[in-house]
Protein backbone atom coordinates (compact mmCIF):
# COMPACT_ATOMS: atom_id res chain seq x y z
CA UNK A 1 0.00 0.00 0.00
CA UNK A 2 1.17 3.51 -0.70
CA UNK A 3 0.75 5.35 2.55
CA UNK A 4 0.28 9.11 2.17
CA UNK A 5 3.63 10.73 2.94
CA UNK A 6 2.22 12.77 5.81
CA UNK A 7 1.25 9.49 7.55
CA UNK A 8 4.66 7.85 7.18
CA UNK A 9 6.08 7.94 10.68
CA UNK A 10 8.94 5.48 10.29
CA UNK A 11 11.24 3.99 7.65
CA UNK A 12 9.15 0.83 7.39
CA UNK A 13 6.20 2.92 6.18
CA UNK A 14 8.45 4.61 3.63
CA UNK A 15 10.00 1.32 2.46
CA UNK A 16 6.65 -0.43 2.04
CA UNK A 17 5.33 2.52 0.05
CA UNK A 18 8.44 2.61 -2.17
CA UNK A 19 8.16 -1.15 -2.77
CA UNK A 20 4.53 -0.70 -3.82
CA UNK A 21 5.45 2.18 -6.13
CA UNK A 22 8.23 0.08 -7.69
CA UNK A 23 5.82 -2.81 -8.21
CA UNK A 24 3.34 -0.52 -9.94
CA UNK A 25 6.07 0.95 -12.15
CA UNK A 26 7.05 -2.53 -13.35
CA UNK A 27 3.40 -3.49 -13.81
CA UNK A 28 2.83 -0.37 -15.92
CA UNK A 29 5.98 -1.04 -17.96
CA UNK A 30 4.66 -4.50 -18.82
CA UNK A 31 1.28 -3.01 -19.75
CA UNK A 32 2.98 -0.35 -21.89
CA UNK A 33 4.87 -3.10 -23.70
CA UNK A 34 1.62 -4.88 -24.60
CA UNK A 35 0.17 -1.64 -25.96
CA UNK A 36 3.31 -0.97 -28.02
CA UNK A 37 3.12 -4.48 -29.44
CA UNK A 38 -0.53 -3.94 -30.40
CA UNK A 39 0.37 -0.58 -31.98
CA UNK A 40 2.98 -2.34 -34.13
CA UNK A 41 0.33 -4.76 -35.37
CA UNK A 42 -2.10 -1.96 -36.19
CA UNK A 43 0.48 0.38 -37.66
CA UNK A 44 0.07 0.68 -41.42
CA UNK A 45 2.20 3.56 -42.68
CA UNK A 46 5.37 5.45 -41.81
CA UNK A 47 3.75 8.91 -41.75
CA UNK A 48 1.34 7.72 -39.09
CA UNK A 49 4.30 6.38 -37.07
CA UNK A 50 6.16 9.70 -37.28
CA UNK A 51 3.05 11.57 -36.15
CA UNK A 52 2.58 9.15 -33.23
CA UNK A 53 6.22 9.57 -32.15
CA UNK A 54 5.85 13.36 -32.26
CA UNK A 55 2.68 13.19 -30.11
CA UNK A 56 4.28 10.84 -27.58
CA UNK A 57 7.34 13.08 -27.26
CA UNK A 58 5.13 16.13 -26.77
CA UNK A 59 3.15 14.26 -24.12
CA UNK A 60 6.36 13.40 -22.25
CA UNK A 61 7.30 17.07 -22.10
CA UNK A 62 3.85 17.94 -20.77
CA UNK A 63 4.02 15.19 -18.15
CA UNK A 64 7.49 16.21 -17.01
CA UNK A 65 6.36 19.79 -16.49
CA UNK A 66 3.13 18.69 -14.78
CA UNK A 67 5.05 16.68 -12.19
CA UNK A 68 7.92 19.17 -11.89
CA UNK A 69 10.56 16.79 -13.28
CA UNK A 70 13.34 17.68 -15.70
CA UNK A 71 12.14 17.15 -19.28
CA UNK A 72 15.48 15.59 -20.29
CA UNK A 73 15.18 13.07 -17.44
CA UNK A 74 11.67 11.97 -18.43
CA UNK A 75 12.53 11.78 -22.12
CA UNK A 76 15.69 9.77 -21.38
CA UNK A 77 13.69 7.25 -19.36
CA UNK A 78 11.11 6.81 -22.11
CA UNK A 79 13.84 6.60 -24.76
CA UNK A 80 15.53 3.84 -22.79
CA UNK A 81 12.23 1.98 -22.34
CA UNK A 82 11.42 2.24 -26.04
CA UNK A 83 14.93 1.21 -27.08
CA UNK A 84 14.74 -1.86 -24.88
CA UNK A 85 11.28 -2.88 -26.09
CA UNK A 86 12.29 -2.35 -29.72
CA UNK A 87 15.28 -4.67 -29.48
CA UNK A 88 15.11 -8.09 -31.02
CA UNK A 89 14.61 -10.25 -27.93
CA UNK A 90 16.00 -13.31 -29.65
CA UNK A 91 19.42 -11.64 -29.85
CA UNK A 92 19.23 -10.98 -26.12
CA UNK A 93 18.46 -14.63 -25.36
CA UNK A 94 14.80 -14.05 -24.49
CA UNK A 95 11.80 -15.63 -26.12
CA UNK A 96 9.47 -13.20 -27.78
CA UNK A 97 6.06 -13.14 -26.19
Amino acid sequence: MIRPLEYCVNTQHINVSIDTIDNRIVELLALRKTYLNKAKVLQDDTDNKQNRIKNISSNQVTLAKKFDLPVEFVQAIFDEIDNYFNQDYTTRGYEQQ
